[in-house]
């Protein structure tokens, strides 16, 4: 009996897998692999990064033409428009008109909108548009929505200023053909930068018709750049999806996953709440400019602009041709996009498919076993050091990130993550994510053949397709095909006789459907996550890189020294291109630094403090909040994170103030109910602020023009004072009655507070450089707080 050597030494090379040093087409075998795997990465990576050109104004009647739409984003687009502001009012105008000169009457449903889903409840009074093509022999109705507010700080040119735009052209180009069969309706919505309270108070009336026969498509942005990506759907989808065939945007069942995970909510969140089904569309690249000034008239793609508008507009003309009520019956599915291909199979393959990869490895790798083409130790215990390359891939992601905002602290400006040119630095990560890999891959190669190497890695490729089948099923894809496809390989390698030079080529197999799944992934996570959470593409990366062994070289190292040598090389040239990526980023007027500064007033002591969450650094704003840190929230319970504030001392200048009145009180036992009036004096704020500090009593319920809001704690506080709050966006001038039922027979401690965008005149010492903007959150805004007792 012959006992067989188990990863104790090198695997012996066979004296004829070595050729010989002339022969000049040794690494034939291995350079096809790698060009087949770069053409296979390169083609999704394109047409996912590259949206088409925009069409011209002259275009035909029935398309839809980014140049003739772009002339509605300059009219929306040229100044902020939150709910209740005069750009808002003159912006719902100009819609009006533009849908009247095509023919349809809009309506508009006015409402009082709120939201309570999370933190201090809300509420507005909202305008939605709506206006409806109607069918031939409708079987229900497409629904088309854009939001028309956006955030008080900037233009919102993309976010919402595209979605609304396209919606008009969609219009007009549909208006120019035959109509459809099913009823086709356009809906405006207001307040969503508030919390979808327009989608909300919609959802919540008649208008809303019957969920099982309405399909909706929502036009959103969280960027400013970039292809159009179909991010989310409802229920059914696999009835959806056949939609996007005629004009396939970027997508695939792993978004949502991801999705979920982020801190963004659409209307469509409101719509998915209420029964309905659809699909939601955003553009995502340069998230910078997102929900800042900078998402301006400059900064506008026509080239995004038109990928949103055909996109949309060839899913709007397919479902309006459908049996919507059919939909119901359909299940889910699995989908991606591969150069400009929709692919997709019924959700109901994903298990089997894994069970008939997980099938395909175990019959693949006895093969091989009965062939001694691998040793099972070899592969278990390679397969076993896979993570760590994996984990110090992560580590190096999250560690560059810090390094980089500490030599540029005013990256921490940038909210989501991911400064106004990230890839240069994206690919210095993704260079440092292989050279890790590889040098782990070197030192396996001195214990085990480059076959055993791609066997493990299918080995984890198997593992995750089948956990991700049972936890999410959406994202086994990414998995289940390099699995069946390295498995095959496998199978193949074991065949082919030892002394085939394709051989190693041939067990990498599943390098072909990685390339092709792996990579555009990675580049659509890097867009959606950001530097700041580079290691979650760069784990994708490394895994990806783990599929080709030939990156190790054909033969095992002779010396550790020699892989410690040539890794360090690799990191080296990432670390150069990552800081030319950071130092070609700097900032100036047209990437100006994005910083943190609010004016607060304590109404009841007179003072007034500069502050600043912390993020991001300029000069021009250090000046302002030289003071120190300190905790905000007892005064301004808004301002609750993070703990500790910078401040700096401010000029008292006068600003809009609020005012409670109490008008009258009932008891009841335990309870009272008692009704004040919120108001303020020295102008109009754009929101009324009232918390509650529940230690002293409770909030049951809020009442207000006739809705009534839940009491309770509806919201976290560092100091456990201020648990419940309420916000009224857009008061009217004379400011509301509100209507509190209150719990506890002492009184009830109030903080009342006025915010109004912008600072006050005088409040500032001289106009801001070019160079610095407001950054998406605590940025750019007033307010004033009072306390009160009831």
């Amino acid at each position: 009996m012959t006992l067989r050597t188990l990863d104790a030494a090198p695997a012996p090379e066979r004296p004829d897998a070595a050729p010989a040093p002339r022969d000049r087409l040794r690494f034939l075998p291995e350079l096809l692999l790698l060009l087949v795997v770069t053409l296979v990465a390169a083609v999704p990576v394109l047409t996912n990064t590259t949206p088409p050109d925009p069409l011209p104004v002259g275009a035909p009647a029935g398309a839809f033409s980014a140049d003739r739409a772009h002339r509605h984003v300059e009219r929306v687009a040229s100044e902020p428009r939150p709910v209740g502001s005069a750009a808002h009012d003159r912006v719902r105008d100009y819609l009006l008109k533009e849908i009247r000169a095509t023919g349809p009457e809009p309506e508009v449903l006015p409402a009082l909108g709120a939201d309570t889903s999370s933190g201090a409840a809300l509420t507005a009074p909202v305008q939605n548009i709506r206006v409806t093509l109607p069918g031939t022999d409708p079987t229900g109705r497409v629904l088309v929505t854009a939001h028309y507010d956006s955030v008080e700080i900037g233009p919102g040119a993309t976010d919402n200023g595209h979605g609304v735009a396209a919606m008009l052209e969609m219009i007009r180009a549909l208006r120019s053909g035959p109509a459809a069969r099913n009823d086709i309706t356009f809906l405006f919505t207001d307040g969503e930068e508030l919390g979808m309270v327009g989608a909300q108070a919609y959802t919540a009336s008649p208008a809303l018709g019957d969920p099982d026969r309405t399909v909706v498509l929502n036009l959103e942005a969280r960027g400013t750049s970039g292809r159009v990506v179909m991010f989310e759907t409802g229920a059914h989808n696999a009835a959806l999806v056949p939609a996007l065939g005629d004009s396939t945007p970027v997508t695939n069942s792993l978004a949502y996953e991801v999705y979920r995970l982020l801190p963004n909510y659409t209307d469509f969140t409101a719509f998915r709440k209420a029964g309905l089904t659809g699909m939601n569309f955003a553009n995502i690249g340069t998230s910078a400019a997102y929900d800042t000034p900078q998402d301006n008239l400059a900064r506008s793609s026509r080239s995004s602009l038109q990928d949103l508008g055909t996109t949309v507009l060839a899913a709007t003309r397919e479902l309006a041709a459908d049996d919507i009520p059919a939909i119901r019956a359909s299940s889910e599915a699995t989908y991606f996009t591969f150069g400009g291909l929709l692919v997709r199979y019924p959700g109901g393959w994903v298990l089997p498919l894994a069970a008939l990869s997980a099938a395909g490895f175990a019959a693949s790798l006895w093969f091989a076993r009965r062939r001694d083409a691998v040793r099972t130790r070899a592969v278990a215990v390679t397969a076993a050091t896979l993570p760590v390359p994996l984990l110090a891939v992560a580590a190096a992601g999250w560690g560059a990130w810090q390094l980089v905002v500490l030599f540029r602290p005013d990256y921490t400006g940038f909210v989501f993550g991911d400064p106004y040119r990230p890839g240069m630095t994206a690919v210095g990560l993704a260079v440092v994510a292989v050279a890790v890999v590889r040098a782990w891959a070197a030192v396996r190669r001195r214990r085990c053949t480059p076959v055993e190497l791609s066997a493990a890695v299918t080995g984890w490729l198997l593992l995750l397709a089948v956990l991700t089948a049972f936890l999410v099923p959406g994202a086994s894809y990414l998995f289940v095909w390099p699995a069946l496809a390295g498995a095959a390989g496998l199978a193949l390698a074991a065949r082919l006789p030892g002394t085939f030079r394709g051989r190693d080529a041939v067990a990498a197999l599943a390098a072909v459907p990685a390339a092709a799944l792996l990579v555009p992934v990675a580049v659509l996570l890097f867009a959606t996550t950001g530097l700041a959470l580079a290691a979650v593409p760069l784990v994708v990366v490394a895994l990806f890189a783990a599929t080709l062994p030939v990156l190790a070289g054909r033969r095992p190292p002779v010396r550790r020294r020699i892989v410690a040598l040539r890794a360090a090389s690799a990191v080296v040239t990432g670390l150069a291109v990552i800081a030319a990526g950071v130092l070609g980023d700097g900032v100036s007027e047209g990437r100006p630094a994005q910083v943190s500064l609010v004016y607060t007033v304590d109404g009841d002591t007179g003072e007034a403090r500069w502050a600043g969450n912390g993020t991001g650094s300029h000069p021009w704003a250090d000046a302002y909040l030289s003071g120190g840190r300190t905790a905000l929230e007892d005064t301004f319970p808004p301002l609750r994170e993070p703990e500790s504030w910078r401040t700096g001392p401010a000029r008292r200048v006068e600003t809009p103030t609020p005012t409670l009145k109490v008008l009258s009180t009932r008891r009841s036992g335990n309870s009272r109910v008692v009704r004040v009036h919120l108001g303020a004096e020295h102008g109009a704020p754009g929101q009324l602020m009232l918390y509650a500090d529940n230690r002293s009593g409770t909030v049951e319920s809020l009442s207000v023009s006739g809705r009534k809001l839940p009491g309770g704690a509806n919201r976290a506080s560092l100091n456990g004072r201020w648990t419940w709050g309420y916000i009224y966006a857009a008061p009217p001038a004379d400011g509301v009655d509100l209507t509190l039922e209150v719990r506890g027979k002492g009184p009830l401690r109030l903080r009342v507070l006025a915010q109004t965008t912008g600072f006050p005149d005088g409040a500032l010492r001289g106009t801001p450089p070019p160079t610095v903007t407001w950054a998406a959150l605590d940025s750019g805004f007033t307010v004033v707080s009072r306390r009160f007792t009831i």
